[in-house]
Order: structure tokens, then C-alpha cells, then sequence
């Protein structure tokens, strides 16, 4: 089975396949239709309200939600719940963007998400059938307590403490919990804390509980219809049978539900870059100026074919990751009481995959929207169109969920760990690969389809893979304190895994009437990670080495250089693509 990261030392090959929206079931199709309407009739009409923050119109849009099942989906069929894969939660997360309405999003996030999932992945018998009917209905409202004002990225240490009462029966919790989404009105809360101070464990908290008082919300930047508020516990008796799995193994909870967190919030991200593109494309016919249409202009060709590649690449890396998953899970026993835990356990395992659609889904949705409020012009800084509200919503995505900066870590770190440990064969990889190359061998695919670029992305990763291992050799697990250097791995290691879903992707298309825009967009990717990837390796060399080893590793850094290249006219290639996003109107590879 693949680990995470195994793409560095797996050849790519045209026989790959990749999870697509094509290859999708019918039942799992009718799902994200059912999603995508409920979003365009009941959302998006009502996207001015729900900014306003009205308690009762959030509880009353997620009831309706949860009439069409959509806040049951990943719970079990016992409670009351659809208990469908992790793709089809995905698609909802990915549909519910065509309502515009960020705030939504991430109201419906905390709740059916991070929200439900404790108790439906940890929770005792009991606390499932308590809780999990009610929450699928959306009867309750659940909401996620970890942050506090003194541990954000941090986790581990929060203040919150919880003491065993006299007569045994229950926790006395104290603390504060900050920005906590759907603090203000939800009903349940999961609140981490640590019992005699050490013990990081979870806890089940109603709101109802003497002590528990949600704060004021916060006034945002963005997201203006979501409530994110303080959360104080004072004093709170929680009920022993509240705490959720083990005493002492609340990490084992906070770090596998980010795990799946992640991969949601990037795949909310891919949605909104198809709407983000598909508002700028209409507005960009529309307008005119100098007499023609502005999506004539050159520079604004320029934009739209960012805006598609960006797209399309972060789609193929998202559909990609959620397919390795859901092969994963599907070799489990699914009668095996654990079940649910060892599909979180299989999330965990391609951990690095997730924070990659986290970051460059967060990062890639912001350029996405600078685009597009670019080429609304002046119009794109007024608030009656919507290119204000999306700018400012969409930059909190590089905040939650860890901070890109930490994922950046997470990605580089579980990189490291798997080499260590072998599961990434990294040093027999470079091993095998030195004696190859000096014997005059090759690291070239055979290929029938997109080879140049095949060729391309092999290359690359046999200069990353050269690059980390000396990495390791210099730093070993101290490379965790090396920040910059687990930035240049993380960035250049993640555009490496999404050209080669891109690639997968394409490669399927290959007897499409689309084939061509698919080569031009895996092409153009490829030229650009091309061009990064040799600055990020260049500036890992010169960090981690000097002297003799320093100039050995600068000749086979130049050798490769001049070996991996790639020429066209790629600004025509632009235009091209331009005028393919124009003819179909839409973002179209859906």
C-alpha cells in the first residue's frame, strides 16, 4: 500500500489511474447534483442574509441540510446517518461553494465535519446513540474547542484544565477556547483539555452546563456570516462518561480530525476557485472597453490561463489524494467494529497529501481571486460586486486547519519520518539512482502520452530526491528546527506531486475531444515547476552543504539542469487556452 509521499521514488506510468470526476458512480453524481442545487436554489439566494449572522437562519439553512441528509453523511446508518464514503463528503464540500457563501461553508464545515466526527470516529456507544441522530438532523449544532489564546498552532499546549470531583462522577473543566466557529450558538461542544494538567484528553460539552459561557463575536475581516467566538468554561461539571476515547490520547482525536480537515478545506478551496473563474469569465464578455470585450486584451488572457492551470492542477491533486484514501479504506473489514477508526488511521497515512490540497489549495485560491478582482478593475473593490466579500473571505483559508506554515512543516516533517523509517525508500532510491546515471543510464519513463513532460517531472524528482537525501545526511531529525529548508522541501515536493497528478489526469483524457487542453495546461505546469524547482533545489544545496561536497553536488545539480528542459511558445500556448476557457465559458473539466 502506498505511503504518504511514495509519488518521490514511484515512477510515473501511462497505465496510472487517478480518481476523476468522470469515473464517479451514478449514486455519487446524483449526490453533488443534490448538493449543487440545494446551493444554487437555497444558498446563494440568501448569501446577503447570511452574512448579516443570523443565528436562526444558520440553524434553520443546516436543518434544512440536514432534512436532505447532507450533515449525515459521514455518520453511521445505526444513528440515523447516510454513512456514504469520504468522497462523497468531499463533493459536498466541493458543491456547497456554488452557493458563494463562504461563511456557509465553513458554518456547515464545523458542524458536520470537525463538529460530528469525534463521536462518530472515538465515541463510546453511548455517546453515539445520545448524540449522533440529533447532530445528523442538525437538531444540534456541534462545534470544535482546541484554540485558545495562548495555543493555536501549538496545540498541545492548552491551559484548559479539568480536575476529577470529590465524589468521582465528574470533571470540573476551566479554561477558555478561542475562535471557535459556531461557538455562539452551537449545542455540543469538543472540548480539549488537560486532566491534573498533563493528560490531553476530549471532552463532550453542552452548552446547557452550568459555567459554559460562549464570548461575544469576533468582528472578521472576512467570513462576516459565520459566528467565531470565545468559548469560557468555568467551573463546568462534565459527566465522566463525556470524555471522548481514551484519557491522556486526545491528540490521537485533535490530529486525525485536522488530518481530514485538511483535505475538506482544500477540496472547499477547488470549489471556489471553479466559481471565482467561472463570476470573472461572465464579467470579462461583458465588459467592454476600448471597444471590445476585455478577455481580448493579452494581459488578461494571461490571467484566465493562471486561473484554469491553478484549477485544474489542485483539482487533479484533491480527487487524486481522496482516491489513494478511498482505496485504502475499502480494503478494510467494514463489520469490524473499529472500522471507523482505521479509515481515520488511513487519512493519517497519506497525512502529507492532505496538507498539500490544504496549502496550495489555500494559496492557490487566493491568487485565483486576486485574479479576478484584478480584472474586475475599479469594480472589484466595491462591495456591491462580489469580488470584495470573496477576497476578503477567502483569506482566512492560509490561517485554519494549521496555518500554511505549519503545514508546510507537517508535510516536510512526515517526509522525513517515512524516509527514516524506510517506508519511503529514499536512500535505495539515490543509491540505485548514482550508480545508474554513472554507468550512463537513464531516469526516463517509457511514454506514449505526454512523455516530454513525464520525462520532465522524473527529472525533477530524481534532483529533489538527491537533494533531500543530503538533507537527511547533514540534518537528520534536527532538520525539523531548519524552517527554511522544510519550506523549500515542502513547496517544491508538493508542486511535484500535483504536476503528476495533472499528468495522471490528462493522460486519462487521452481520447477525449479535451486531450489538447489538457496537454497545454500539464505542459505550461510543467515548465513552471521546471523553473521553481531548480531555485528551490539550488538554495537547499548551498544551505545544507559545503567545500568539496558542495561543488561534487553543484556538478550533478548543473548536469541535470542542462539535461531537463523544456522549450515552446509557451505565450502562445496561453492565448490558446485563453480562447479554450472562453469557448466553453466555464471552468469545463468537471
Amino acid at each position: 500500500m502506498k505511503v504518504g509521499g511514495s509519488f518521490l521514488t514511484t515512477p510515473i506510468s501511462d497505465d496510472d489511474t487517478i480518481l476523476t470526476k468522470e469515473t464517479f458512480p451514478e449514486e455519487l453524481k446524483e449526490m453533488g447534483e443534490a448538493m449543487r442545487d440545494f446551493a444554487l436554489n437555497s444558498v446563494l439566494p440568501i448569501t446577503d442574509e447570511i452574512d448579516n449572522l443570523d443565528y436562526d437562519l444558520l440553524k434553520k439553512v443546516l436543518r434544512e441540510m440536514g432534512e436532505m441528509g447532507f450533515t449525515a453523511v459521514d455518520i453511521p446508518e445505526k444513528y440515523g446517518g447516510l454513512e456514504l464514503d469520504l468522497v462523497t463528503s468531499m463533493i459536498m464540500m466541493e458543491e456547497l461553494s456554488k452557493g458563494r457563501s463562504s461563511s456557509m461553508s465553513v458554518t456547515f464545515a464545523a458542524h458536520a465535519g470537525i463538529g460530528t466526527l469525534p463521536i462518530a470516529l472515538f465515541g463510546t456507544e453511548e455517546q453515539k446513540e445520545k448524540y449522533l441522530p440529533k447532530l445528523g438532523s442538525a437538531e444540534l449544532i456541534g462545534a470544535y474547542c482546541l484554540t485558545e489564546p495562548s495555543a493555536g498552532s501549538d496545540a498541545l499546549s492548552i491551559k484548559t484544565t479539568a480536575v476529577l470531583s470529590e465524589d468521582g462522577k465528574h470533571y470540573i473543566l476551566n479554561g477558555e477556547k478561542q475562535f471557535i466557529t459556531n461557538g455562539g450558538f452551537a449545542d455540543l461542544y469538543t472540548v480539549f483539555a488537560k486532566i491534573d494538567g498533563e493528560k490531553f484528553t476530549a471532552f463532550l460539552v453542552e452548552r446547557d452546563y452550568p459555567g459554559v459561557t460562549p464570548g461575544k463575536e469576533e468582528h472578521k475581516m472576512g467570513l462576516k456570516g459565520s459566528s467565531t467566538t470565545s468559548v469560557t468554561l468555568e467551573n463546568v461539571l462534565v459527566p465522566k462518561e463525556n470524555i471522548i476515547h481514551e484519557i491522556g490520547k486526545g491528540h490521537e482525536i485533535a490530529f486525525n480530525i485536522l488530518n481530514l480537515g485538511r483535505l475538506k478545506l482544500g477540496i472547499a478551496d477547488l470549489g471556489g476557485c471553479k466559481v471565482v473563474t467561472d463570476e470573472a469569465l461572465k464579467y470579462a464578455g461583458e465588459r467592454r472597453q476600448f471597444g471590445q470585450p476585455i478577455r481580448e486584451f493579452g494581459m488578461i488572457n494571461s490571467k484566465f490561463t493562471d486561473m484554469l492551470i491553478k484549477t485544474y492542477v489542485l483539482d487533479a491533486a484533491a480527487y487524486n489524494t481522496m482516491g489513494m484514501i478511498r482505496d485504502k479504506i475499502e480494503q478494510l473489514d467494514h463489520d469490524d467494529p473499529n472500522f471507523q477508526r482505521k479509515a481515520l488511521e488511513s487519512i493519517e497515512s497519506l497525512a502529507i497529501e492532505a496538507s498539500m490540497i490544504k496549502v496550495y489549495g489555500s494559496e492557490y485560491l487566493g491568487e485565483v481571486v486576486d485574479h479576478a478582482l484584478q480584472i474586475y478593475g475599479g469594480y472589484g473593490f466595491i462591495e456591491e460586486y462580489p469580488m470584495a466579500k470573496t477576497y476578503r473571505d477567502a483569506r482566512i483559508e492560509r490561517l485554519y486547519e494549521g496555518t500554511n506554515e505549519v503545514n508546510r512543516q507537517v508535510i516536510a516533517g512526515y517526509f522525513l519520518k517515512n524516509a527514516l523509517t524506510e517506508q519511503i525508500p529514499l536512500r535505495d532510491y539515490v543509491r540505485t539512482l548514482k550508480i545508474k546515471l554513472l554507468r550512463g543510464g537513464s531516469w526516463e519513463v517509457e511514454s506514449d502520452i505526454l512523455k516530454e513532460e513525464k520525462n520532465i517531472l522524473e527529472g525533477l524528482k530524481v534532483m529533489m530526491a538527491l537533494a533531500f537525501n543530503e538533507v537527511i545526511s547533514r540534518y537528520g531529525q534536527s532538520l525539523r528546527v531548519e524552517q527554511m529548508i522544510m519550506e523549500n522541501l515542502a513547496d517544491g515536493l508538493t508542486e511535484l506531486y500535483f504536476l503528476e497528478s495533472a499528468l495522471k489526469r490528462a493522460t486519462l483524457a487521452k481520447d477525449t475531444s479535451q486531450f489538447d487542453a489538457h496537454r497545454k495546461i500539464c505542459r505550461l505546469y510543467a515548465y513552471e515547476t521546471l523553473n521553481r524547482n531548480f531555485i528551490l533545489v539550488k538554495d537547499i544545496i548551498f544551505a545544507t552543504l559545503e567545500g568539496p561536497e558542495l561543488k561534487q553536488a553543484l556538478q550533478i545539480y548543473n548536469l541535470l539542469t542542462n539535461s531537463i528542459r523544456i522549450k515552446d511558445n509557451f505565450i502562445e500556448m496561453k492565448r490558446e487556452l485563453a480562447e479554450f476557457l472562453y469557448r466553453e465559458g466555464q471552468y469545463t473539466f468537471n
